[in-house]
């Protein structure tokens, strides 16, 4: 103990020892530092949860089917059933997750169209297995997306674990505002593009809509009323021959509930021969309506196909933004228009 002290006081006495002390400790200070970005020692700010399920997000180009969403799904599973620390998998066509924790925040509740697809994959305990889910799905993302990505072109497929903490939209979040639509969506592409070349950065995405060309089945009110036909009968018709619709219900002494009947047609009967609007016409000529008076109407004579751009989806995040969007649209359908997609619905 009296070296020590002796050791102590005589660097304490002297200034050259004394400089010499603090440059060391300066240096061991830096050096401890650089560790990490020179990646001698590897960490974590919040190490990954491990779990005993994660779930994949298969988000297909804006327009395309459930036929091509389900390809890229089918690709997925094939790839996972493989994987021997797999229990089950579920998927949901054209919707989200109904109980995802992940998905609070990424508005997986709000997934309503053909393009989307999420699979939930529940795991083996993991106290009976050696890999981690977040280290499962660091091997796995890259098979994935080279494998399933090209199955259809531009699909974006994310694996997401459970948050270890209160779910959030992404690790990094870059927000575009401007009052320039066109001009917002080349700059988040190009924002996209960037962080797409960044180390460290899996699953880019960003939150907008492609734009392309559609076909609107558009009833004519007018020649219906001199047709003799009534517009829930076109609009029934309609949903009937793509759709499909409830036609009757059927009563059960095992079901509290009245059972209800849906009638479809079949896939083939339904799938276009092509995606312009002379397909759809000639699809549409082979559908006949009866008026009041007994005569069969042509369903092309009352309805009109008009091929119009889709349009673009805008995440409001203020009130004001909210109030000003919904002053527009009121503003702007007509009233017998609006009654109609009503009714139609």
């Amino acid at each position: 103990m009296k070296k020590f002290e002796q050791f102590v006081y005589n660097i304490i006495n002297q200034k050259s020892k004394k400089f010499l002390v603090i440059v060391l400790t300066a240096l061991a200070f830096f050096g401890s530092l650089l560790m990490f970005p020179t990646k001698i020692v590897l960490a974590k700010m919040l190490p990954g949860k491990s779990d005993n399920t994660y779930s994949i997000y298969v988000d297909t180009p804006t327009g395309s089917s459930m036929e091509e969403t389900k390809k890229v799904t089918q690709c997925i599973t094939q790839i996972l059933q493989s994987e021997d620390e797999i229990k089950n998998m579920a998927l949901f066509y054209g919707q989200g997750i109904p109980l995802d924790y992940a998905g609070l925040v990424k508005g997986s509740s709000m997934k309503r169209t053909e393009n989307v697809a999420e699979i939930s994959v529940n795991l083996t305990d993991k106290h009976d297995r050696e890999e981690p889910s977040f280290l499962m799905t660091q091997r796995l993302r890259p098979i994935l997306q080279e494998r399933c990505s090209n199955v259809v072109p531009n699909t974006t497929i994310k694996l997401i674990e459970q948050p270890a903490g209160p779910p959030t939209l992404a690790s990094l979040v870059v927000e575009v505002h401007g009052d320039n639509i066109p001009q917002s969506r080349e700059l988040a592409t190009e924002v996209g593009n960037i962080l797409a070349k960044t180390d460290g950065l899996v699953d880019i995405d960003v939150m907008t809509d492609d734009i392309y060309q559609k076909h609107e089945l558009i009833p004519d009110i007018d020649k219906i009323a001199r047709s003799g036909l009534a517009i829930e009968q076109v609009n029934n018709i309609l949903y009937l021959a793509f759709e499909g619709m409830v036609i009757a219900s059927k009563n059960s002494e095992e079901h509290s509930e009245q059972i209800p009947i849906f009638l479809v047609l079949s896939d083939n009967t339904k799938r276009l021969n092509g995606n312009s609007g002379d397909h759809i016409r000639s699809k549409l000529s082979s559908l006949n309506l009866m008026n009041q008076r007994g005569m069969m109407v042509p369903l092309t004579e009352v309805v009109t196909v008009k091929k119009v751009t889709q349009c673009i989806t805008q995440i409001l995040q203020s009130e004001d933004e909210i109030k000003n969007m919904a002053l527009f649209y009121g503003q702007g359908i007509p009233l017998d228009y609006a009654g109609l997609v009503k009714g139609s619905s």
